[in-house]
């Protein structure tokens, strides 16, 4: 006889003797959950079938379904979790949560309604991994942009305090040592609280991650205690979520609501604002707890002077309630001290001696694929950039053209199935800031990536600045370094640390540094030849 078993999501199948009868009956009695506690937050509308149930896990995706879980129907962008009742009885989903009539009837199943099946996934997932954020100081941080680079910055600076501290970010996920590339900016619930509760584990006491507009939308964070939460910036992006602006910065404000609800003590929770970004006070208004400011040109509580910047590094003094301190960083950009002033703000909150803010920020080399720059002995400066929007492509670019001797060219392609009314704009502005603009791929998906270049191509034109189009991405980097002349700056922008290349039909590995290195490697051997 096989057992087969889950442990918090992980299936495990065992050949049956006395030694693992134990064991097993052992996983049994300590993870799995009285249906009838897992369902005690959930507003239901209606039950139908025994809640005397021992649930030992719950999936909203039937192929992860096994025997004795909790299958949550969920009506997603693409497929509708009720048409796949069938596959996840047959898995062997002994309960099910759905918001609408299952048909045929199934007497032999317990069937739970709601209203909302996503926030139901979120509170039971909470439910069921024991509230672990609860048991952790969490720190969230939205915004268009900045959250990877805040986040990475926040974690540095507690680890430097002494602070054992996860990640959940756009780049990775790190939890204890395990470090793992991430695939979303905010995972879906049941993921989220696995891995919270996986922090606890690991005995973490802080926890930072990054919160997106389309997590907040569909209440992927429901239930999440919240300790801070950080607002860093706001613009037209997303519509392809959202619909409009309205919608996108509702979005964006739930995160501060969320914070307002969380269980933790009032007086120790805190909200952190960019009070320089147009909205700020939109987010101010709907706080209820501690508020904390930082900014450069509005008078704030932790504020940026004596600012110096060139194309490698930057400094500057922060001036904050805890008094001043001088903040070197190992990368450029004004945007760069935004962030800064962001993670120094929640540092003090959290009781942080600004000699070990320094310290940490001095020594942080960047969140990854973030404004890195590339040295292989060329005579002329390369920079791989996530900056994938206009209003980030923007501000590396402004910057840049601060310092480019000569010219800058400008890689960059769009994603696929993102909302199409941007990538005129993006293509002004690359167009404007930029010398020579390369229009190529960047995750095209189910869209004609020619289509999307000539999209972007309509913007560049309204700057008069000359420009190619090149799908493929390896030739349109190639072509740039081959224009590059000593002195330019070749600009690599929209996929950062990404090692993929995603079409409607396959996915290749690739990753914009390793092709760099490759050319320039290639282009030394021939060269020596």
């Amino acid at each position: 006889m096989i057992y087969d078993f889950s442990l918090f999501g992980l299936s495990f199948k065992l050949k049956r003797n006395t030694q693992y009868d134990i064991l097993y009956k052992k996983l049994e009695v300590i993870y799995s959950m009285k249906l009838s506690e897992l369902i005690s937050s959930l507003e239901i509308k209606e039950i139908n079938g025994d809640l005397n149930l021992d649930i030992k896990g719950i999936s909203h995706n039937s192929r992860k379904v096994t025997r004795g879980y909790l299958f949550v129907c969920i009506k997603g962008f693409v497929f509708d979790g009720h048409c796949f009742i069938d596959e996840a009885v047959n898995k062997g989903a002994i309960a099910l949560v759905v918001e609408q009539e299952v048909c045929p009837p199934r007497p032999d199943i317990t069937i739970i309604k709601v209203a909302d099946t996503r926030r139901a996934l979120s509170l039971l997932a909470n439910q069921f991994y024991g509230f672990p954020s609860r048991k952790l100081k969490l720190i969230g941080v939205t915004g268009t942009n900045g959250k990877t680079t805040i986040a990475y910055m926040l974690r540095a600076i507690f680890c430097e305090a002494g602070y054992k501290t996860g990640l959940l970010s756009t780049a990775q996920n790190i939890i204890g040592d395990n470090i793992n590339t991430s695939y979303m900016t905010t995972m879906e619930s049941i993921d989220l609280q696995k891995s919270l509760k996986e922090m606890v584990e690991q005995k973490n006491e802080y926890a930072v991650m990054e919160v997106s507009s389309h997590a907040l939308a569909l209440s992927r964070i429901v239930g999440c205690d919240f300790d801070v939460a950080i607002f860093t910036n706001i613009s037209n992006e997303h519509f392809e979520i959202h619909k409009n602006f309205t919608n996108y910065l509702e979005a964006k404000k739930k995160l501060f609501l969320h914070l307002n609800d969380s269980s933790k003590e009032d007086s120790k929770k805190f909200a952190v604002i960019n009070i320089d970004e147009e909205h700020s006070q939109e987010f101010i208004d709907c706080n209820r707890v501690n508020l904390i400011t930082y900014g450069i040109k509005e008078r704030a509580e932790v504020r940026a002077t004596n600012i110096e910047i060139n194309l490698q590094n930057s400094s500057f003094i922060a001036e904050t309630p805890s008094g001043k301190v001088k903040i070197f960083l190992n990368f450029s950009g004004k945007y760069n001290i935004y962030n800064a002033l962001a993670a120094i703000a929640v540092a003090i909150t959290q009781g942080i001696s600004l000699e070990k803010i320094s310290k940490a920020l001095s020594k942080f080399n960047g969140a990854p694929g973030r404004y890195k720059l590339l040295d292989f002995g060329q005579n002329y400066t390369i920079i791989v950039d996530f900056a994938h929007n206009y209003h980030g492509l923007g501000n590396i670019l402004r910057n840049l053209r601060t310092f480019a001797e000569h010219h800058i060219i400008t890689v960059f392609g769009h994603g696929g199935e993102k909302y199409n009314k941007v990538r005129a704009i993006i293509g002004e502005v690359i167009g404007t800031y930029s010398d020579y603009v390369i229009i190529t791929a960047d995750n095209p998906k189910s869209e004609d990536p020619l289509k999307i270049a000539q999209e972007i191509e309509e913007g560049v034109k309204k700057t008069d600045k000359n420009y190619v189009i090149i799908v493929d991405r390896v030739k349109a980097i190639k072509y740039a370094l081959e224009k590059a002349n000593q002195g330019d700056i070749v600009l690599i922008a929209g996929k950062g640390p990404e090692n993929e290349q995603i079409y409607h039909n396959k996915i290749i590995h690739h990753n914009d540094e390793e092709v760099v290195k490759k050319i320039l490697m290639e282009r030394e051997k021939i060269g020596r030849a």
